[in-house]
């Protein structure tokens, strides 16, 4: 399964990029068990993976949401200001 991970904010200058496609072995995987995955692929992201949104394909999703290949997931960071 592919799944496009697209990383804004701060999230992008930790990974490298802005845009990683990431072939997947398992078929059904959960945003939740992305996260999972980020996590062992890119260590820096480890203290704020749970802080973050996960948007699947323009829409708002909760971490049990199942994936599909070809999905495209976006990593979005917390958002402040005044």
């Amino acid at each position: 399964m592919q799944i496009r991970v697209v990383f804004y904010g701060g999230l992008k200058q930790d990974v490298g990029a802005k845009i990683q496609t990431l072939d997947i072995p398992q078929a059904g995987l959960t945003v939740g068990e992305l996260a999972d995955v980020l996590r062992e692929r890119y260590p820096v992201l480890q203290p704020r993976l749970s802080t973050v949104a996960y948007v699947v394909n323009d829409e708002i999703v909760s971490p049990d949401y199942v994936l599909h290949d070809g999905d495209e997931a976006a990593v979005l960071p917390p958002v402040s200001g005044g």
